[in-house]
């Protein structure tokens, strides 16, 4: 997983996130408490109830396989992706994917906005090292702008409703009304303001969703 310097670990944003997610279970020495709640017969219960507890959680050493620095890169760089998915609706091996299938330089850009390291995976390597051979200016002039980070200008609030979206892509739930959605998202969740419209705009995000080959 990490040949060579702790530092290299740019790597790790290409991965599936759900593959992303298990190697921190695995550092955390935490496969345990997800095969018991995978085998519960009520799993996202038994997920919630985790976290209600999580104040009472055992400290326990990590994996012997693992580095400190391993465990920090892993947690730090999952960390970022999960950012991704609340800012941009994508996880950054999504928009990466996204560059490798139909070679999207916008998607290139978000993800270096997120994180700037993603500029030493082997993706954004490719794209790079092509715009140097060809003098491509306008690349490296969008390059420039990424490396400054996300737009520090408010969201809204719609973080928690973009993560929510994602949920109820992975959970198969692909075909509320927009009246159940703006109950969930509205009355229930309130991830999303009651406002005149509201449920028109919702169900634009959720079908825009659920475009999304991969999160």
């Amino acid at each position: 997983m990490f040949p060579g310097d702790w530092g290299d670990y740019s790597h790790l944003y290409e991965l599936p996130f759900v593959e992303h997610l298990s190697w921190v279970v695995l550092a955390l020495n935490r496969q345990e408490e997800v095969r018991d709640v995978a085998s519960s017969s009520d799993p996202q219960e038994a997920a919630l109830e985790m976290l209600r507890q999580r104040d009472e959680v055992e400290d326990k050493p990590q994996h012997e396989a693992f580095t400190d620095e391993e465990v920090l890169t892993l947690i730090y760089s999952l960390n970022r992706t999960m950012q991704s998915m609340v800012t941009y609706g994508r996880s950054i091996s999504s928009l990466l994917q996204d560059v490798r299938e139909y070679n999207n330089h916008d998607s290139l850009f978000k993800a270096i906005r997120m994180v700037r390291t993603v500029i030493g995976c082997s993706t954004a390597m490719r794209h790079l090292a092509r715009a140097q051979i060809r003098s491509d200016k306008r690349f490296f002039k969008h390059l420039q702008a990424a490396f400054k980070g996300p737009s520090k200008k408010p969201m809204i609030g719609l973080e928690p409703m973009r993560y929510v979206l994602l949920m109820l892509r992975e959970m198969g739930l692909n075909d509320l009304s927009e009246k159940d959605l703006e109950h969930l998202m509205v009355d229930l969740l309130k991830v999303y303001p009651r406002a005149p419209g509201a449920a028109k705009n919702l169900s634009a995000q959720y079908q825009r969703s659920k475009k999304i080959k991969t999160i």
